[in-house]
């Protein structure tokens, strides 16, 4: 599954290390699998793994590890994974609340919120560096930011916080996903600001033809930075894919080559 992804992403040609891949996930498809196939490439590498969940859960992606043939619980207890489950957080905050005792130190103001949630980020990623050469920090996903009343603005700041983290930490990459529902005029303005940041643009859309049992969707993938590795095998600056997602396995091919038409 990992490889066939891995591949048409074109990361198995380039380093990521220092690079910032963006997933945006269209209305009506699930750009997920692109994040497991990515975690299960750094686990193969033996890198660590610091996942900040929005969306799933930390067992969401543990369940699909077990599949791909990792088990995220154990390397989470050798202190190769990291997770931040702000989802989590902000119920642990709000019962406190409730109860009148002290919640954790997340959550206030929309601009403490992010700057306590960057220096959260940035404690836990420095842990995993000082006990592997390799760390993929995995955001998923930033647009239920917004839903939790944080500013654009605010959301972009803290982007490029994350940003200049690949800069300061040797070794990190940097991978974040982001919705687009049509007419939403704050997700497409963050998805915007994300692209423009980032080294890797990956677009996962349904198909324009409505739904398929041969198809499940259309995965384009965008470089606007190539290595040279990638230069001297005459890579494509833009590549578009249809893929097939089944229970173990993620299936990737040219358009019109689906298997039922070969």
């Amino acid at each position: 599954m990992a490889t066939s992804v891995c591949s048409a992403l074109g990361i198995d040609q380039e380093n990521s290390v220092g690079k910032l891949i963006a997933v945006e996930e269209h209305h009506s498809s699930n750009g997920n699998f692109v994040l497991n196939c990515l975690i299960a490439e750094q686990v193969h590498k033996e890198g660590s793994v610091c996942l900040v969940a929005l969306h799933n859960s930390f067992g969401h992606y543990h369940n699909v590890g077990t599949k791909l043939g990792y088990n995220l619980h154990q390397l989470q207890e050798k202190g190769c994974v990291e997770s931040i489950e702000v989802l989590k957080l902000l119920n642990e905050s709000l019962n406190a609340e409730h109860e009148n005792r002290v919640g954790n130190v997340l959550f206030g103001d929309e601009e403490n919120t992010m700057r306590n949630l960057f220096h959260l980020i940035k404690g836990k990623t420095e842990k995993l560096l000082q006990k592997r050469k390799l760390v993929s920090l995995v955001i998923d996903d930033l647009s239920n930011l917004l839903s939790l009343g944080i500013s654009v603005k605010e959301v972009l700041s803290f982007l490029q916080y994350c940003r200049t983290l690949l800069e300061s930490q040797p070794g990190l990459s940097l991978v974040v996903l982001t919705h687009i529902a049509e007419g939403d005029d704050e997700q497409q303005l963050l998805n915007a600001g994300l692209c423009h940041v980032a080294d890797v643009i990956v677009t996962v859309c349904g198909l324009k033809t409505g739904q398929s049992s041969d198809v499940s969707g259309s995965m384009k993938v965008t470089h606007r930075r190539l290595d040279q590795p990638m230069i001297a095998h005459e890579w494509n600056k833009q590549n578009l894919y249809h893929f097939k997602l089944l229970d173990r396995q993620v299936k990737i091919f040219a358009p019109g080559t689906a298997p039922c038409l070969t």
